[in-house]
């Protein structure tokens, strides 16, 4: 016998199943063992519950991350591009570009858990591909990181992107630029 599953993200960010039964419990998370309070199962027609505080503060921190972010580039390439010399621009480059990856990927992880969680998607590899069908090549590329990792928690997926593209921004400047 199958009961009705509930499937939520918990306060650190997993993505968690319980029993419909346990709607409103307060549950413990099997990765971490923090404890949520499970929401009641989603009905069509009726708004889904709000989210919990650590996911809008997860969200918050990376809503900053990325603006942080933009926001170093700001000044760097538009305000002081031309006080500073080509070493000085490459070797401020990780100021806001790990900022603006973390963010975005952090942002984009929690939308491609909640498809999950709404039962759009079955897997985080199935999520992701819903989102490259709309954004062909470029959303392919951005979702390298979600089509390959199967962790449900969007500050992991996050950090693990931002390891990533670190690791393909040495190599572009050891390869572009190996005098600097």
């Amino acid at each position: 016998m199958n009961a009705q599953q509930v499937e939520f993200l918990g306060v650190c960010g997993h993505l968690m199943s319980v029993p419909a039964s346990l709607s409103g419990a307060d549950v413990q998370c099997q990765s971490c063992h923090q404890v949520t309070r499970a929401p009641m199962p989603f009905v069509p027609g009726r708004p889904p519950a709000a989210r919990s505080g650590s996911a809008v503060a997860l969200t918050a921190l990376y809503i900053v991350s990325l603006l942080v972010g933009l926001g170093a580039a700001a000044v760097i390439y538009v305000v002081k591009f031309n006080d500073l010399s080509e070493d000085q621009l490459v070797g401020l480059t990780p100021l806001w570009f790990f900022p603006v990856v973390f963010g975005l990927y952090g942002f984009v992880s929690q939308r491609l858990l909640r498809a999950l969680a709404e039962g759009r998607a079955g897997t985080l590899s199935e999520a992701a591909r819903l989102y490259t069908r709309l954004g062909g090549l470029f959303a392919v590329l951005t979702m390298f990181p979600f089509l390959v990792l199967k962790w449900h928690s969007s500050l992991l997926v996050s950090l693990a992107a931002a390891l990533f593209w670190a690791g393909l921004l040495w190599f572009f400047f050891a390869a572009v630029f190996p005098e600097l």
